[in-house]
């Protein structure tokens, strides 16, 4: 039903297996291929080395399972100006690139800090006035403008935008966004403009265990309730 999973997570960042394992799990799901997709301020800040072995232990499961297994990365957007936490070089090595925003990852700069970072620490507790709001979006816009960015991970996590503005932006750029089935609540009250936005999306898993991986059939399912066309989930492949 499905083709593959590109948002998964292993011990090279904060996951708890190897990407063998991921592999054996997406075969056991008659998943296609999937994404290794660890977080980019893990990977590149021991060196590239590091994100080399990655790839080097991509190919090998590759080659073990059948499974194509693509060395990605995610990136965290850092700043209101949208930069990303990896340099040109290193973005360059990756073969799949993620964004999306982590409140555990180092805000740019001080002001960054109290600009989309305070916030974030108290989600239900201290509201997204409408000048961060529009400020937030402006940053997750400006990020997947700036950098070749395939998939827009879970949206409106944390860092909350508006989502209309955010859906027509990925829509024109060519941006996936991402039903994450970690995070669905954060589109509630959001299905409608994500269904008028235009833009095309990918159910990924966010697995950070083996037994994760391929877990999309709940999340696709509840997108498909609130309006979201299948032939617009680029990686559901039919019954």
């Amino acid at each position: 039903m499905f083709v593959g999973d590109y948002h998964t997570h292993t011990k090279y960042s904060d996951g708890k297996g190897s990407v063998m394992e991921n592999a054996v799990a997406a075969k056991e799901r008659s998943l296609k291929e999937i994404a290794v997709t660890d977080h980019g301020f893990h990977l590149f800040r021991q060196g590239l080395g590091k994100y080399l072995w990655l790839k080097a232990e991509c190919a090998e499961a590759s080659r073990l399972t059948g499974v194509k297994v693509i060395a990605g990365a995610e990136a965290d957007i850092l700043s209101s100006d949208g930069d990303l936490d990896m340099t040109e070089k290193e973005l360059a090595d990756v073969d799949y690139l993620i964004a999306g925003f982590h409140k555990f990852a180092p805000p740019k700069s001080i002001s960054d800090f109290f600009k989309m970072y305070v916030v974030t620490y108290f989600n239900g507790l201290i509201p997204t006035g409408k000048k961060s709001l529009q400020r937030n979006t402006n940053a997750v816009i400006a990020a997947i403008t700036r950098y070749p960015v395939k998939v827009l991970a879970h949206l409106n996590h944390s860092l909350k935008v508006d989502v209309a503005l955010v859906a027509a932006a990925c829509a024109e750029r060519g941006v996936l966004i991402e039903i994450n089935a970690k995070h669905l609540k954060d589109f509630n009250g959001q299905w409608e403009a994500l269904k008028n936005s235009g833009a095309r999306f990918v159910v990924n898993s966010d697995a950070h265990r083996p037994k994760e991986v391929g877990a999309l059939q709940a999340a696709f399912d509840r997108a498909v309730k609130e309006g979201i066309s299948p032939d617009r989930i680029v990686n559901y492949c039919g019954e």
